[in-house]
């Protein structure tokens, strides 16, 4: 079944119908304030956390799914009739596909256009045209509600404009769990067109709503605004035409203006709404002056349209295949993004219950969008640094304002409730805490970083450990690469910890194939750091080169010996040394997250490389993507882990988990399979299954952590969608590995890994202020091979990067296979 469609050249997908079983979200926001918002006008907004800055309320696991959110009504003063602008959450009946539309009411059409950190709803019902467009400034902390309205019919309409957005308190455990603090130390007031929002207690905290024009009433009270017994389909205020005009400190409060307007035949209006944080004297009242202005809105709607363009620009593709084609150069540049810039605690699954960084996840998320955000993965960067421990591992969660000493300090103001304040010392955990992968992802990500930059002078800057001992970007990353060295087993395989990549498969303290092949890719990225400093002389980078060369050799070996198991590798030993992931098991025979990682590290075979990708395509392959295990766990074995606590086809226990789905592209283009590769890309590719909404459930423009496995009878549903590092990860497996478009620290690499039917394709990238319009040729239809490669009609040696060019060039670089 069909809903929606992509529309490429607006870059947006539009729902033509919003009727979809669940919540298809977009993020709005590119700095400090950020929306999430439903292709219903349902969710919330929050100001730089999720958790402690939430600005509108959000009712998580809810009937209807996706309430309150940030509503425009619209009321017929001719007979009462009114809807909502956004279908929900008044919920008029929709319209037959093709059939024409009563003026006098009945039935409708609302479409959204979700964009790029925008959203627009526009209905269609009784003579009137409505849309709202609703986004986020680049500059400023508020979120714009464009408004315009147009009389279709050959009569005069009065019509009665309502908004309504339900505040919330700004820390949502309070929120959710302390009614003592949220109802009775929250207030509102209406002055000049603008309701503020005040959290007493703390007098640095309000928020606003304001519009346009002076409104004809308003409620800033939630339960007046509905009414007793009543939703946000049915408000009383909307269904009688005027507001409360009532302010009061305590209870729950709402941003709620009316305005009655008069429409001529085919007249357009617009009005614009605010809901920002800050107070009404130091923010509202200039908001609300600079954005009265609608054509302050258009140039901001520009300015944002322009900000994407710029991104997109730095890497834009052109390929045989659409799917990839649009994904890649919008939607997963998108939600790649989404994850670096807001972490991963603020969806319609995570609401904002937990705040700061996941030390993997974020150290993985960075690694794909360098190019288009190297400030904000600057930053990031930064911030694992200083979590990372003088004993080289990570801290697993970790908020970064607690290790910056730039951090600004909330005023000391007295409180009735007690939040004790924890000792640096005390969130550093010990080894026990400690998972076994974390360390591992920074290594790579900092190479990136530097190849991507050119900032070789950023492995010399002293960024403190956890402890507040001073080292260098470059000690920090020979810590990580020792702590792995030094947490083996007596086979040399490495200790599994609390946990690695996989939370679930805890081994009992056992050991991990993917940490060992983890840390053999670490060291990969960084011995190429270190010949480097060691070419221009550093006599000790040259004995790190001698070091973790010897120690990676030390690991081909241990993979070697101990892990292969003849078609494929096992996922480790349990403490009682029983292996995991083997052909000797009854269930759990084999795992996906480590298959593809022999191959990425340059530890293995051409052979083995290929007799483990067909194992994966044969017993863990599907139409929707590979399964992480199989089979499905059925009896508890906690010496294996948690995973067997888990209903099978579910999460870890043999469901399609997305995110590992990117490593065996990477590894079959590596190993030149590039029919192999895109063949895995296409299965788990949410274009893909835009026409299956019925089975998919989920956005099919964005990639969601699961998929329920073949062990389950919704076998292809997909769960939790967008915050998964999925995006980044498919992001890099198509740019870098199947395009083969990828960075060294000295040059552009173009070695490709393509279907042999495809002729060519073309990549723009932007590198180091040049920009290189590469075009790969494919006369003989192969996969893999460069045979020539020409820089504005100069022959280059195929086999060596393409040298970096003068900053402000455009050059024409033409790769040829065969």
């Amino acid at each position: 079944m069909r809903y929606g469609h992509f529309d490429t050249a607006r870059d947006e997908y539009v729902i033509e119908r919003p009727d979809v079983p669940v919540s298809w979200t977009n993020y709005l926001g590119t700095k400090d304030f950020c929306t999430v918002l439903s292709h219903n006008g349902g969710g919330y907004s929050y100001y730089k956390s999720a958790q402690t800055g939430r600005i509108s309320r959000f009712r998580q696991n809810g009937v209807p799914l996706d309430r309150p959110g940030h509503y425009v009504y619209l009321r017929d003063e001719a007979d009462g009739d009114f809807w909502s602008v956004s279908w929900q959450p008044v919920g008029k009946p929709l319209a037959e596909d093709g059939a024409p539309l009563d003026p006098s009411g009945g039935a409708g059409r609302w479409t959204t256009r979700h964009g790029l950190s925008y959203s627009t709803f526009e209905a269609q019902y009784k003579g009137i045209d409505a849309q709202q467009t609703i986004f986020i400034p680049l500059d400023d902390d508020v979120e714009i509600w464009d408004v315009r309205l147009t009389n279709t019919t050959d009569e005069v309409r009065e019509l009665t404009v309502g908004s309504y957005v339900e505040f919330s308190f700004h820390t949502i455990t309070i929120d959710n769990q302390n009614l003592q603090m949220s109802l009775y130390s929250t207030g509102s007031s209406h002055e000049d067109g603008i309701i503020e929002y005040d959290a007493y207690y703390e007098p640095w905290t309000f928020h606003y709503f304001a519009s346009s024009e002076t409104p004809s009433s308003y409620d800033s009270l939630r339960d007046n605004f509905i009414g007793p017994y009543r939703s946000e389909a049915n408000p009383i205020a909307i269904e009688r035409g005027y507001g409360s005009n009532e302010s009061a400190t305590t209870q729950n409060h709402c941003g709620a203006l009316q305005h009655k307007i008069t429409l001529q035949p085919g007249e357009t209006k617009r009005l614009v709404y605010m809901l920002g944080y800050g107070s009404r004297a130091e923010a509202g009242r200039a908001m609300q002056a600079k954005y009265a202005d609608v054509a302050t809105v258009d140039a901001e709607r520009a300015r944002l349209a322009a900000y994407w363009k710029a991104k997109q620009d730095k890497l834009r593709i052109r390929t045989p295949h659409e799917g990839m084609n649009t994904m890649i150069n919008s939607w997963t540049l998108l939600q790649a993004e989404t994850c670096v810039v807001w972490s991963r605690f603020a969806s319609f699954v995570e609401v904002g219950g937990r705040s700061g960084l996941g030390f993997r996840d974020t150290a993985q998320d960075v690694m794909s969008v360098i190019h288009t955000n190297p400030t904000k993965t600057h930053q990031r960067i930064v911030e694992l640094l200083r979590a990372q421990t003088e004993a080289g591992y990570g801290l697993h969660l970790f908020e970064p304002k607690a290790f910056d000493p730039d951090a600004p300090k909330l005023p000391d103001v007295p409180s009735p409730t007690i939040v004790p304040t924890p000792d640096p010392k005390d969130l550093i955990h010990g080894l026990e805490d400690t998972c076994s992968d974390d360390h591992l992802w920074l290594v790579p990500s900092v190479v990136e970083y530097v190849k991507e930059t050119g900032r070789l002078e950023f492995l010399d800057e002293e960024i403190p450990f956890a402890e507040g001992t001073p080292a260098t970007v470059y000690e920090h990353l020979t810590r990580a690469l020792d702590f792995s060295s030094q947490q083996v087993g007596q086979n040399g395989v490495a200790l599994g910890l609390r946990a690695d990549w996989n939370d679930c498969l805890n081994l009992g303290g056992g050991e991990t194939s993917l940490v060992t092949f983890l840390h053999a890719w670490a060291i990969q990225a960084f011995l190429e750091l270190a010949r480097h400093r060691a070419a221009a002389g550093d006599e000790a980078a040259a004995a790190d080169v001698a070091k973790y060369e010897a120690e990676l050799e030390r690991i081909a070996k241990v993979a070697d010996t101990q892990l292969w198991d003849g078609a494929w590798w096992i996922r480790g030993y349990t403490r009682d040394g029983v292996k995991i992931g083997s052909n000797d098991n009854d269930e759990g025979k084999i795992f996906l997250e480590h298959q593809a990682w022999p191959v990425i590290a340059g530890i293995t075979t051409q052979e083995r490389g290929e007799a483990s990708m067909d194992s994966v395509r044969e017993l863990l392959g599907s139409e929707y993507g590979n399964h992480l295990n199989w089979p499905a766990f059925t009896k508890v074995d906690d010496t294996v882990g948690f995973v067997t606590r888990v209903y099978p086809g579910i999460k870890e226990n043999a469901a399609i988990f997305s995110h590992p789905n990117a490593w065996p592209i990477i590894a079959e283009a590596m190993l030149g399979r590039g029919d192999e590769a895109v063949q895995f890309y296409d299965a788990i590719l949410p274009y893909n299954q835009n026409d299956n909404i019925e089975v998919r459930g989920a956005e099919p423009y964005a990639y969601v952590q699961f998929l329920y496995g073949r062990d389950h009878e919704w076998f292809g549903k997909a769960q939790n969608p967008w915050l998964t590092g999925t995006a980044g990860w498919m992001y890099t497996a198509a740019t870098k590995y199947i395009l083969g478009v990828r960075l060294a620290l000295d040059g552009l690499v173009v070695d490709p890994s393509i279907p042999k039917d495809w002729d060519g394709f073309e990549v723009r990238r932007e590198w180091r202020g040049a920009v290189y319009e590469i075009e790969v040729r494919n006369p003989d239809h192969v996969s893999k091979g460069v045979t020539s490669v020409t820089l504005d009609g100069v022959e280059l040696d195929p086999t060596q990067p393409i040298p970096a060019q003068p900053e402000g060039s455009e050059v024409k670089v033409v790769v040829t296979l065969g």
